[in-house]
């Protein structure tokens, strides 16, 4: 048990030391780029310091894994080098027993990056936006008295209902709409058409208010008006928008929660624009497994027979990760272009990895 606090407590110390120094040359980065627009549009102090903060769970998904092979790497370094390796071995400790404080390790990022990438992150970058875009309409509004919004020109079909949606400005931070035109089937190839200056969503009632529009009856041939009843306001009841789908097809896959991607797959079935979608909720499901990948690689590759094998190793590590996140892209992208069914494209490149890597762990255990 000492001997796996003695060596977990090592590898944390360069772990945490190799996070920090990325992260803060990330966050330096964005300060540079973002800073002077908040200055520009004198946001206020407490504003600017949450918006970075909320950058930082948005880097950590793709920081964790390169961290942690680095850290893994320099780590069993530093043992091999002090000869600490040589003497646990010779104590007939069997590979598996000295690696286990890392197997530990990776077991508890792993968990981490499942919460990351499948709540904190897109919850994070979702707020970071959401501080920027009142920012940015809070300025507008001070210059002119035009509606405007950072979200424009959305057109987002419900697969499953038939229900249309065109939407000429969105606003996230209040849950507005304007130039709105909704269209609903009404059955025997009929439809209805809802045009409104502005839709609200009513959160405790759930559905849209429209107001200042005009509802019209299509026929079914031309497509050409029956009737046209206007209206100062009206509650949309039998829509099955919310905000969440409306804003969830206008972003991109990677930045939505694991439950906003379950949700829009429901919703959206099997038609070819879930692909991206699909693709990218099982990749959250088994990225956590790339650690163990990085464990089986490292400890083969570093722990070789000899001084000039073990320094060896650590770039052969490298080269094998770099391999192997190589050929996830390809998966990836053969998932999202339905070559390969999306959960197939997903644990192929993990399946792949996990053998290469037993085979070459048995070969030093």
């Amino acid at each position: 048990m000492r001997i796996d606090l003695y060596i977990f407590r090592e590898w944390v110390k360069i772990f945490t030391l190799a996070a920090g120094a990325i992260l803060g040359l990330l966050l330096l980065s964005e300060i540079y780029n973002e800073l002077p627009g908040f200055l520009d549009r004198k946001a206020p102090l407490d504003q600017v310091i949450t918006f970075f903060l909320l950058l930082i769970p948005g880097y950590l998904p793709s920081l964790l894994p390169i961290c942690f092979l680095l850290s893994l790497l320099f780590s069993l370094a530093s043992l091999h080098r002090n000869g600490e390796i040589v003497a646990i071995r010779s104590a007939g400790i069997s590979l598996f027993r000295l690696s286990r404080a890392y197997w530990i390790a990776a077991g508890l990022l792993a968990a981490v990056l499942l919460w990351l990438n499948g709540s904190l992150a897109p919850s994070s970058i979702e707020n970071s936006r959401l501080i920027k875009e009142q920012v940015k309409e809070k300025d507008l509004a001070s210059r002119s008295d035009h509606i405007r919004g950072t979200t424009q020109d959305l057109a987002v079909a419900i697969p499953g209902s038939d229900e249309i949606w065109f939407v000429e400005v969105y606003r996230r931070s209040s849950n507005e709409a304007f130039g709105v035109s909704v269209s609903l089937p009404q059955g025997d190839g009929k439809r209805i058409r809802y045009e409104a200056a502005r839709a609200v969503y009513d959160t405790e009632k759930e559905h849209w208010i429209l107001e200042d529009g005009l509802i019209m009856n299509l026929s079914e041939d031309s497509g050409i008006p029956e009737s046209l009843v206007q209206f100062d306001q009206m509650e949309l009841i039998n829509s099955e928008m919310s905000p969440i789908l409306l804003v969830g097809f206008s972003q991109r896959p990677k930045d939505l929660s694991l439950n906003q991607l379950a949700g829009l797959l429901s919703e959206m079935g099997n038609v070819p624009k879930s692909k991206p979608y699909r693709a990218r909720y099982y990749s959250i499901l088994s990225s956590p497994f790339q650690f163990f990948v990085v464990v089986l690689i490292t400890l083969p590759c570093a722990l070789g027979s000899g001084r000039s094998r073990a320094s060896g190793g650590f770039f052969r590590a490298v080269w094998i990760y770099l391999g192997f996140f190589a050929v996830t892209a390809v998966f990836s992208f053969a998932g999202q272009r339905e070559i390969l069914p999306s959960l197939l494209a997903a644990w192929s490149p993990f399946v792949i990895a996990t053998a290469a890597g037993i085979w070459m762990y048995r070969q030093n255990a």
